[in-house]
């Protein structure tokens, strides 16, 4: 059976590949659609039924696309050298001690609540459940991020408690720094974001500060390092 549109294929990769590239433009991180895009349709320039009138000499058209083939990897085997080159390490020393006492002291069925890029680093690294992740979102995950979130508010640690228990939250991680440092400007440190939300404590401690200084009676601090707080919720009435 004969096609109506000969290469409607090749034609939908191009247009796709140039819609790829214009999205690179844009936003760098994209190239990872644009470069295996652009090398698939690179294939093409090896096409004599797409290029034969173009190019008729058989010949002449391989020896092009063998010079092609040098350039790009001369060019890419020099990039490649570059990038072998750089050794470069990772380390976080404070987050690897929390992970490994995590790891060592903790049951596995225990639940987590904290900063969402700490317990995605917890449910990777130790399998611990948790109770909010930077990588799903939906209003269910939102609605506990902002509960679990209370740590950094000015609200009491009462208020704190009644949702770790609605939350069946077991341990709280606290980050240092998280609630009292201000890199963005006046106004954007959690509690003074939480200022707007909830206006009635305005003007308080901020809880992290004082559950750090003492977290009875509904908390029990397990662990301590230079970047990490690890709080256990008690079973007490309230």
């Amino acid at each position: 059976m004969e096609r109506e549109k000969e290469h409607a294929e090749v034609l939908y990769n191009v247009l796709q590949m140039c819609a790829f590239i214009m999205m690179a433009v844009i936003i760098m991180r994209l190239k990872l659609f644009a470069t295996p895009q652009l090398c698939l349709v690179a294939g093409v320039l090896a096409s004599r039924k797409l290029l034969g009138s173009v190019i008729p000499n058989a010949n002449v058209h391989r020896g092009l696309v063998l010079l092609l083939i040098a350039a790009m990897s001369f060019n890419g085997y020099g990039f490649l050298k570059q990038q072998w080159n750089v050794k470069g390490e990772y380390s976080n020393y404070p987050q690897e001690d929390l992970l490994d006492w995590i790891n060592d002291n903790t049951p596995e069925d225990a639940v987590f609540g904290g900063a969402m890029p700490t317990m995605a680093n917890i449910k990777l690294s130790t399998l611990r459940p948790i109770i909010n992740h930077p990588h799903y979102e939906d209003a269910g995950i939102r609605a506990r991020t902002k509960k679990i979130y209370t740590m950094t508010s000015r609200k009491s640690k009462k208020e704190l408690y009644e949702i770790c228990k609605e939350l069946k939250v077991q341990y709280i991680v606290y980050e240092g720094g998280w609630c009292v440092r201000n890199n963005a400007g006046k106004g954007c440190t959690m509690p003074e974001i939480w200022d707007v939300e909830d206006p009635a404590n305005r003007g308080k401690e901020p809880l992290c500060l004082v559950m750090v200084r003492d977290s009875g009676p509904y908390f029990e601090q397990v662990y301590k390092n230079v970047k990490f707080d690890v709080f256990r919720v008690l079973d007490v009435d309230v």
